[in-house]
């Protein structure tokens, strides 16, 4: 069951490659699976019919992701006057890209710009606007355009756009697991998607430095009177183990599982001096995207964040004396 494309957005595009541009696919800072898995099955895609097109994201490729093909072709940097257009992928703001604001060129209408994405928040940023907010992830997105755009989808193409429906469904488990999906995921199988790979690379290895990283997460964690799970990771405390703060990936969804938890909040220091919170709640009345939203970030209703720049944390804890009732003689 593909999702429902915007012909338009279909046809500029296909007018646009036409030209046999120079193009570049942007993805977000600090990529997940459905970032970089939508924007490396674009990027092999176009590749595949010759177009002149590279990736970038300003993070990179965390190490866990590295077994995605041309993975290696991501770059970190881009001279934007060497360039004729520009995709953002799986991105809710430009400025979630990291470079929107560094590289005026990009959306100031002197080259073409499409704007590919899932996220409610998306307000639609660019010249052409692809943004689906019934898809679960990018990937479902990416895939049907390749389909309509008539291009071969290759086992590492499948690959990436299955790890991108894996990553942002959290295992097919969370409730934005919709029969597309499930459609999406069973022919990305048949197209050669290797699911065991994917689960083996995300989230059936962990290394010893992850683990005591989330030992010293769990040991931390308080749950507040209305069911809020909240936790806070200083720089030095993944630092001081050798971690980075990648190792703390899916740790806020283990936070979650409790079942009396409503809520849970992590707030991690990155290396650059600013503090992230990242949301998520199982809960079917609660939505921490409007929260997220409240402090510049957003997201989806079960699972968002925000960042606070220029920021370190502290914790505090208070104490209550509570006097006991005196017992009558």
């Amino acid at each position: 069951m593909p999702l429902s494309l915007p012909t338009h957005a279909i046809n500029s595009l296909k007018d646009f490659l036409a030209k046999d541009p120079r193009v570049m696919i942007i993805t977000h800072a600090h990529p997940d699976g459905d970032a970089l898995g939508s924007a490396l099955a674009l990027y092999a895609g176009l590749k595949s019919i010759k177009r002149k097109v590279s990736v970038a994201c300003i993070d990179g490729v965390p190490e866990k992701f590295q077994y995605l093909t041309h993975h290696k072709d991501v770059v970190k940097d881009f001279d934007e006057n060497e360039l004729e257009g520009v995709i953002f992928v799986d991105c809710g703001h430009e400025k979630m890209s990291k470079f929107a604001e560094s590289k005026k060129k990009l959306l100031s209408g002197d080259m073409f710009s499409m704007n590919i994405d899932h996220h409610a928040s998306n307000k639609g940023f660019a010249q052409v606007n692809m943004v689906l907010t019934e898809a679960a992830a990018a990937a479902e997105i990416v895939m049907d355009l390749l389909i309509a755009l008539e291009i071969k989808i290759t086992p590492a193409i499948a690959t990436a756009l299955l790890t991108g429906l894996y990553t942002d469904t959290g295992g097919f488990m969370h409730q934005n697991t919709t029969p597309s999906v499930y459609t999406h995921a069973a022919e990305l199988v048949r197209k050669g998607g290797n699911i065991q790979t994917i689960a083996q690379n995300l989230f059936n290895t962990y290394d010893l430095k992850t683990l005591r990283l989330w030992g010293k997460v769990l040991s931390g964690l308080h749950i507040t009177a209305d069911g809020a799970a909240i936790v806070g990771i200083a720089r030095r405390d993944y630092e001081s183990i050798g971690a980075t703060r990648e190792d703390l990936e899916g740790v806020i969804d283990y936070i979650n599982s409790i079942p009396e938890v409503q809520y849970s909040v992590m707030l991690s220091e990155d290396n650059k001096g600013n503090v992230k919170a990242s949301l998520r709640t199982r809960k079917p009345d609660i939505d921490v995207k409007a929260l997220a939203e409240k402090f510049g970030g957003g997201g989806h209703i079960k699972a968002s964040g925000f960042m606070i720049p220029g920021g370190h944390l502290e914790k505090q804890i208070k104490w209550k004396i509570v006097q006991s009732e005196k017992k009558e003689k």
